[in-house]
């Protein structure tokens, strides 16, 4: 039952426009040009990519937007590959559709801009975007459906007051990203610094770094367990971590290691054309590792902490066989170079970037927190079980 002075409505009954894509896929060009499109992989988590994009001419822009330009501000949801993401354009300039896109423009005597967005990310729609796309071979919503969707609609004064509230939180989380994106690049300037010794600590200024193979330093340890199963996994639910190759996959309650280790992705889909390393994780404690992972156990020569921030800063791609399934197999892995500092070098290394992760971590948890707290009220603002005074 709809709150009072709220109404349910379908999507298409509140908007002055819902526009298909050109269900056909535009022919790109090489070098950057004003013109640029919109593919399903540039709309995520509520935003337009405008930067990862392809180019096209102008004829081929002007073709492509016969329909209609876009506009800041206009609702863009993907109908398949993936299904249900949805985004809002802050820049139109030179921006078309490209294929399985929907682009959603409110009616303004009906509804606000703002609050149709904050709908299209709820959980209500949410739901019914993947609701309407199960049952075929490849999940997909169908172009008439696209304006069925139901949802609550408050008087306009109503919906704008939502939609500050909402922006609000919208605006946090976007500040404690960019803090996020900034802490990252800093964080990464300090490694490539401190563990290539381009900069040094003023007390070991003039000592020299030694060149050894990853096998000289560590103990690679024989792994036989095969990977978990997603059942086996659910019925031994615990609080003892469960790696694989992409670091933890699962919570257990047996284990087979109990002292910290380095984890090397062996592996998986990780080492693609766009990787430059496999995934490198530290495990502290009990731990199951599944056999898509090399674990490696800290000599007397390496600090363990700086072994890890060493190997994810190192570019070890040309250990790498790749085949049909790219691997990083044992013997390759030990003879990766490493140039190795004093031990107390190594300390003192590993305790400054430490410092750099956990402003990295703090700002994860932060984001997710503001997310979790946000999700929270939109359930609450978007159903009417929380009214707002206008």
């Amino acid at each position: 039952m709809a709150p009072e002075g709220w109404e349910r409505k379908q999507i298409g009954d509140v908007c002055a426009a819902i526009v298909d894509c050109v269900n056909k896929t535009a022919p790109v060009v090489d070098q950057p040009t004003p013109y640029k499109m919109i593919r399903t992989t540039n709309v995520r988590h509520g935003r337009v990519d405008t930067e990862s994009v392809r180019y096209v001419t102008e004829e081929t822009y002007r073709t492509w937007t016969r329909r209609g330009a876009l506009r800041d501000g206009d609702i863009i949801l993907t109908r398949e590959a993936p299904v249900g993401e949805v985004g809002q354009l802050r820049n139109a300039d030179g921006m078309f559709l490209g294929q399985r896109t929907m682009v959603y423009r409110a009616d303004d005597a009906l509804m606000d801009q703002r609050f149709l967005y904050q709908s299209m990310i709820g959980p209500s729609l949410t739901r019914q975007y993947h609701a309407d796309s199960a049952g075929g071979t490849v999940a997909h919503i169908r172009v008439p459906d696209c304006s069925k969707f139901l949802l609550m609609v408050p008087p306009l004064p109503e919906q704008r007051k939502i939609a500050d509230i909402l922006s609000t939180w919208d605006q946090a989380i976007e500040k404690t990203e960019a803090l996020l994106s900034n802490a990252r690049t800093q964080k990464r300037a300090l490694m490539q610094q401190l563990l290539t010794g381009k900069r040094r600590f003023s007390e070991f200024e003039g000592q020299p770094w030694k060149e050894v193979r990853l096998g000289d330093v560590v103990q690679c340890l024989d792994n036989k367990r095969v990977p978990l199963n997603s059942s086996q996994r659910n019925e031994m639910q615990g609080d003892i971590p469960y790696w694989g190759a992409n670091g933890i996959v699962g919570y257990v309650n047996d284990y087979i290691f109990d002292e910290p280790l380095v984890l090397l992705a062996e592996d998986g889909g990780y080492f693609d054309e766009f990787a430059t390393r496999p995934i490198a994780s530290l495990s502290y404690g009990k731990a199951w590792v599944n056999n898509h992972a090399h674990i490696l156990r800290a000599g007397e020569q390496v600090q363990t902490e700086w072994l890890y921030y060493a190997l994810v800063n190192r570019n070890i791609l040309g250990f790498i066989n790749s085949g049909t399934r790219s691997k990083l197999n044992k013997g390759d892995m030990l003879k990766i170079p490493l140039e190795l500092p004093s031990l107390s070098e190594q300390e003192r290394i590993a305790e400054a970037v430490g410092l750099a992760d956990r402003d990295v971590t703090d700002l994860e948890q932060q984001i997710t927190k503001l997310r979790t707290e946000k999700k929270a009220l939109m359930q609450q603002l978007l159903t009417g079980k929380r009214r707002v005074v206008v």
